[in-house]
C-alpha cells in the first residue's frame, strides 16, 4: 500500500465510483462464530481494493476548493484488510474528542464493505485502534460488528498493522535518555506532523494550484486550528513555508504528548516503550 501527502496515510490512485472489490488469491469461506484466529487470518492475509470519494467540507478553514472537477477527490486503496483497516482507524483520528476530519468518511464505509465481503459479522466484533501511546488523547478506531452478550464465551485473536506513521520507538526511547519526557513528546510530535505532511512532499504539492494542493493546506490549516496554533503571523504552505508550519504544528503536538506522558504518571522509560506512532492492532473477538 503507498502513501501520499495528499491523503496523509491513506494510499491514493483515482477511480470513479464508490465500489468495493474484494480480491483473493484463494477465495474462501467466511469465518467467524469461535473462531477468532481464523478471522484474524483472513484480515491478514485477504486483499482488497477499496474506491472512495474524498468530501472535505468547505467553510472548516477558510480554503475554499474553487472549480472542483468530476473525480479530482476519487481515490482508490489496495491493501489486505488488516491494513485497509488501519488506515481507516487513522483516518477516523480525534485530537481529545474531536474528529479531525470527515474527509476520508467515504473511505471508512468503503473499507467496512471490504471487510463484510470477506468475514461474516454475526457473532463477530473487530475492532482496530490506533493509539500513538498508552492514555493518548490522540487516536483513531473503527468497529465492525455488535458487542458480544455477556454470558456468551469469548475467542480473542489480535493482529498488527501498520499505521502509515513513522516507526518511532527507537528515537523515542534515545530521545528518553537524553530529554526525559520531553523528548519523548518531541519524537512523538515529529513522527505524528511528518507522516501527515512529508515536507518534500508538501512542499511540491502545496505551491500548485490544482485541487491536491487545495486538499493538502486545508488538511494543514484543520490540523492547526484543532491544536490551537494560535503564533501570528501563522506560516503558510506556499512560498516554501512548510518547514515552519510543520514546525508549529510539531510544537503544539508535543506540548499535548508531554501533557497526557506525565498525566499518565508512567516512568520516562515506561513513556519510551509504550510509543507505537507507527502500528495499529486489530483485535477479534468471536462467541458461539
Amino acid at each position: 500500500m503507498t502513501s501520499t501527502v495528499l491523503d496523509g496515510v491513506l494510499c491514493l490512485l483515482f477511480i470513479s465510483a464508490a465500489v468495493v472489490t474484494v480480491t483473493t488469491a484463494t477465495p474462501r469461506e467466511p469465518t467467524g462464530e469461535g473462531r477468532a484466529g481464523d478471522v484474524a487470518s483472513t484480515l491478514a492475509t485477504t486483499t482488497a481494493s477499496v474506491n472512495y470519494t474524498l468530501t472535505p467540507r468547505n467553510g472548516t478553514t477558510g480554503v475554499e476548493f474553487p472549480g472542483r472537477t468530476s473525480g479530482a477527490f476519487d481515490r482508490t486503496a489496495h491493501g489486505t484488510l488488516a491494513q485497509l483497516l488501519a488506515h481507516a482507524a487513522v483516518a477516523r483520528a480525534e485530537v481529545g474528542d474531536e474528529r479531525l476530519s470527515h474527509a476520508r468518511d467515504g473511505y471508512s464505509r468503503a473499507v467496512v464493505g471490504a471487510v463484510r465481503g470477506a468475514v461474516r459479522s454475526n457473532h463477530t466484533l473487530i475492532t482496530a485502534v490506533w493509539q500513538p501511546y498508552p492514555e493518548s488523547s490522540i487516536g483513531g478506531r473503527i468497529t465492525i460488528g455488535s458487542r458480544p452478550p455477556p454470558d456468551r464465551p469469548i475467542h480473542a485473536a489480535a493482529v498488527v498493522a501498520p499505521s502509515g506513521f513513522p516507526t518511532t520507538g527507537e528515537a523515542a526511547r534515545r530521545a528518553a535518555h537524553s530529554r526525559g519526557i520531553d523528548g519523548v513528546a518531541d519524537a512523538v510530535a515529529e513522527g505524528f506532523v511528518d507522516g501527515q505532511f512529508p515536507p518534500t512532499r508538501t512542499r511540491i504539492v502545496a505551491g500548485g494550484g490544482s485541487s491536491e494542493s487545495t486538499l493538502v493546506r486545508h488538511r494543514h490549516r484543520r490540523l492547526a486550528n484543532r491544536l490551537n496554533v494560535t503564533r501570528s503571523p501563522r506560516p503558510t504552505l506556499a512560498d516554501g513555508g512548510v518547514a515552519d508550519a510543520n514546525d508549529h504544528l510539531e510544537a503544539a503536538v508535543a506540548e499535548r504528548v508531554r501533557r497526557d506522558l506525565r498525566a499518565s504518571n508512567r516512568s520516562v522509560a515506561a513513556a519510551a516503550e509504550g510509543v507505537r506512532l507507527g502500528r495499529v492492532r486489530i483485535v477479534v473477538r468471536t462467541w458461539p
